[in-house]
């Protein structure tokens, strides 16, 4: 069963809300709705090929754009940053984001982390520059850490909707499923730590390996496919195994992250959302029908594989990484690594724009009305 290690929503009743606000309840189930048929859209990787066209993310700078402040970027855009994480600053634990209003929701998604969700923000195209609707955890050294943040709103595909950054790499990926026909869902990820394909990509191959207390390869080696190939798919590989004390009780599976009653039904009142959807949204275990299923630990022997993987990328050695992540991915059985590619092509299809998705002749998920 390819999605068996994520989380599995079930909202019910959602065809009476409105457009906007249903775009909110499924904003983060989006990625992970499609993997219930990820054996239909990406049936055969038994050869383990590569992952179509999928959009893995552009290929930037190793020297000035691999981390912050990210160098490359425009005296514009650097300051935005900075603006930007300084408005963020009193927002940089769980607790705090939890205190503004903002929930975590679905788990820790590969490449992207936990994402903290706020309901009351809303989806308008004006959206606050300086306060994105989303935040973005994820586990790193055992502590849940603020990595990033998504602007998300609703627009027609071809949208006029100015970006807050000036860089070619800046650009709104869209889920038109998520949006009456003639419309779609727009995002944007920003990046406050190293990322694997700089400051704006959609998938931070980066964050499962620091998740696991693993060394994160050269940046430089990005810009060599067949060394970047290898580096997904190690990376989403290590997100199917359970790495002890990288989860928080706030990471969305329960403990004090859980919202009140009080406050579901404030946030309902607030955005006109139904409160069984609210807590579907904000909680794992609501009445509407979140659930969870963990994954299993990892192996000694896998362990110690990537312990070899580590040390390589300490040592900057690309031939010993390639070796010792091949042997790592050879380990992995059919069903394994169809998960990796299967996850793979979903989530890189996801960080793709409807007008990238036609170029590639990938067809443009359904919209609901």
């Amino acid at each position: 069963m390819l999605g068996y290690y994520f989380p599995v929503i079930e909202i019910r009743g959602y065809a009476m809300i409105e457009k906007t606000k249903l775009a909110y309840i499924i904003l983060l189930s989006m990625i992970l709705s499609p993997l219930s048929v990820l054996g239909q859209s990406h049936g055969n990787h038994g050869g383990h090929g590569d992952h179509g066209h999928a959009h893995m993310g552009p290929t930037v700078s190793c020297t000035n754009l691999a981390n912050p402040p990210w160098d490359g970027l425009s005296e514009k855009d650097k300051q935005r940053f900075n603006n930007l994480e300084q408005e963020l600053s009193g927002l940089n634990t769980p607790e705090a984001a939890i205190a503004a209003g903002f929930f975590p929701a679905l788990g820790d998604i590969p490449g992207m982390g936990i994402h903290y969700v706020n309901l009351s923000m809303g989806l308008d195209k004006d959206y606050n520059i300086d306060l994105p609707n989303q935040l973005m955890f994820s586990p790193i050294d055992g502590e849940e850490k603020l990595v990033g943040a998504a602007y998300a709103f609703v627009d027609v595909p071809n949208t006029d909707v100015q970006l807050p950054f000036e860089s070619e790499f800046a650009s709104w990926h869209d889920h038109p499923q998520f949006a009456n026909d003639g419309e779609t869902l727009h995002m944007l990820h920003v990046w406050f730590v190293d990322s694997s394909n700089g400051p704006f990509a959609g998938l931070n191959f980066w964050l499962p390996y620091q998740t696991a207390g693993i060394e994160i390869p050269n940046p430089c080696w990005m810009a060599e496919e067949e060394i970047a190939d290898r580096i997904r798919k190690v990376s989403f590989a290590l997100t199917q195994f359970d790495w002890e004390g990288s989860e928080s009780d706030l990471s969305g599976q329960g403990g004090e992250a859980r919202p009140s009653s009080d406050e579901i039904q404030g946030i309902s009142d607030s955005t006109g959302v139904d409160g069984e959807v609210v807590e579907a949204i904000v909680t794992t275990d609501g009445a509407a029908g979140a659930s969870w299923n963990r994954p299993p630990s990892i192996s000694s022997d896998r362990l110690e594989m990537l312990e070899v993987l580590g040390a390589a990328a300490q040592n900057d050695d690309i031939d010993a990484w390639r070796i010792a992540a091949d042997t790592f991915l050879a380990d992995l059985n059919e069903e394994e690594m169809n998960r990796v590619l299967a996850t793979l092509g979903v989530l890189g299809e996801n960080q793709m724009s409807s007008a990238e998705r036609d170029a590639a002749g990938i067809s443009q998920p359904g919209s609901r009305n």
